[in-house]
């Protein structure tokens, strides 16, 4: 069985990405009893369901989505989703395809974590280029088994602290990740300058 991947893509653009995003957003929820399916064909009119479509087109095996909102008057769209193994980087480029040809001033970052804790990354695309951040160290998970159970408890509160401070600790690097990956696509762009 595949690591699932949780990956949360931050849209931002001019009021026509978002109207486009909506329209794409309603033709996903219309397929949506494809839900393994409903999010990819949605973005692609070519969409194939297999492994090699998908680990060219999307970056992953598979991908759904958890989460798909748009706000026009805010100019802002999110999509949350789960996938196979990898994070969907190469559907995010697509994104940003899409969303530039009609604003290209638009930009889209986003991280993702993967349920065994490692890699947890963060990434940035936007007029000046791509970059992805990948944290790879391993993040001890908190054993459940390490932590007495109190007489007549269900669970530990002890336990509950460390899975607290655990899911703090992935939150805090999924947002590092996402802020290297900004700062170093402006670091790139500001060495091409000086250089050039």
């Amino acid at each position: 069985m595949a690591n699932h991947v949780y990956t949360t893509i931050n849209i931002t653009g001019n009021k026509e990405v978002m109207e486009k995003l909506e329209e794409i957003k309603i033709k996903v929820e219309e397929n949506n009893n494809n839900n393994h399916t409903a999010l990819i064909s949605g973005f692609y009119d070519n969409m194939e369901n297999t492994y090699a479509w998908y680990g060219d087109n999307v970056g992953a095996k598979w991908c759904y989505h958890d989460e798909f909102w748009v706000d026009i008057e805010g100019e802002v769209a999110e999509i949350i989703t789960t996938s196979a193994w990898y994070p969907p980087l190469e559907f995010v480029q697509h994104i940003y395809n899409i969303c530039s040809s009609l604003d290209p001033e638009c930009e889209i970052d986003g991280d993702y974590e993967n349920e065994a804790t490692t890699p947890i990354g963060g990434f940035v695309i936007n007029k000046n280029g791509f970059n992805h951040e990948e944290h790879n160290e391993e993040i001890e998970y908190p054993d459940e088994d390490d932590y007495e159970i109190p007489e007549g408890e269900y669970h530990s509160q002890e336990y509950d602290y460390a899975m607290e401070e655990f899911y703090e600790k992935v939150s805090e690097i999924r947002s590092d990740m996402k802020s290297l990956a900004h700062n170093n696509l402006r670091n790139k762009l500001e060495s091409e300058t000086t250089e050039g």
